[in-house]
């Protein structure tokens, strides 16, 4: 007997689509391994445009760059998120700006405008070094969305860059997943670069319901840079085990490619079964 439907949605994200053909449910904690320069912030920037396209509230907790550099970095990307942010359905946790403002360094002057516009969807985080300030942000965006929304963090490495004990962040993303994704019913995604903390990369890898990999295509490292992109887990989905090779286009974000090796030719997405 079923009780109960959980939600499903999909990422609108072409290579992503095509590795999980119906999608995941919300109630997902997620997250986005690969070494730096594999694409983990344009997918999870590409990830928060297209929740925002869909009538989604998206709270972004950005540890690696200030907003403006954010929204100047999407907007590379062709994806105009100032009026999202005018209108509070995109929401940042400022978590970088700190190291400016301990050092007497102010917003600059030619962006006054757009500060002031979109001020009202900034926190900026007194002392992310205290994990106690994030769980209270992240528990208070998930009690306003409750189920129409997505929580995104970029990067949790950066986030152990600057704790000062690991095991209580841990705890943060073990407190995360119970409550932001199991009670609330809000998606939870976070970045992780391959090469630091391996450790605690695993027991994250553990405590988290998917995992997607990014990668260097390695047969071709030596010529070129090209990305690729699998799942290697997620609970409660079908996908497809095999990587697909992705490139980023302006205006369209990730898109799926094709590329020969020799005679060889890979395919748009593998076509070797479903894997659960």
């Amino acid at each position: 007997m079923m009780y109960m439907n959980i939600e499903r949605f999909h990422f609108q994200v072409d290579p992503l689509d095509k590795l999980l053909p119906e999608g995941i449910p919300r109630n997902s904690m997620v997250g986005i391994f690969g070494e730096t320069g594999t694409g983990k912030s344009v997918l999870l920037n590409e990830i928060a445009y297209r929740a925002l396209q869909r009538g989604d509230t998206v709270s972004f907790i950005l540890l690696e760059d200030t907003p403006l550099s954010r929204i100047i970095n999407m907007e590379h990307l062709g994806f105009d998120i100032v009026p999202y942010l005018e209108k509070g359905k995109l929401r940042f946790l400022d978590c970088f700006s700190y190291r400016l403002t301990e050092r007497g360094f102010e917003f600059p002057e030619r962006f006054l405008d757009l500060r002031e516009r979109i001020k009202g969807s900034v926190i900026e985080a007194e002392d992310p070094r205290n994990v106690d300030e994030i769980w209270s942000h992240l528990e208070r965006e998930a009690r306003m969305m409750r189920g129409k929304g997505m929580i995104l963090m970029d990067s949790l490495t950066e986030c152990l860059t600057i704790s000062t004990d690991p095991g209580s962040l841990l705890d943060l993303i073990k407190a995360s997943k119970a409550v932001v994704s199991k009670y609330y019913f809000i998606p939870f995604m976070y970045t992780f670069h391959f090469g630091f903390f391996d450790e605690f990369r695993y027991a994250l890898e553990v405590a988290s319901d998917g995992v997607i990999d990014l990668r260097f295509d390695p047969d071709l490292i030596k010529m070129y840079l090209v990305k690729q992109m699998r799942v290697r887990r997620m609970s409660g989905s079908y996908h497809y085990p095999g990587w697909i090779t992705f490139e980023v286009e302006r205006g369209k974000g990730l898109v799926t490619v094709e590329v020969k090796k020799g005679n060889e030719k890979l395919a748009k997405g593998s076509e070797r079964g479903l894997k659960k």
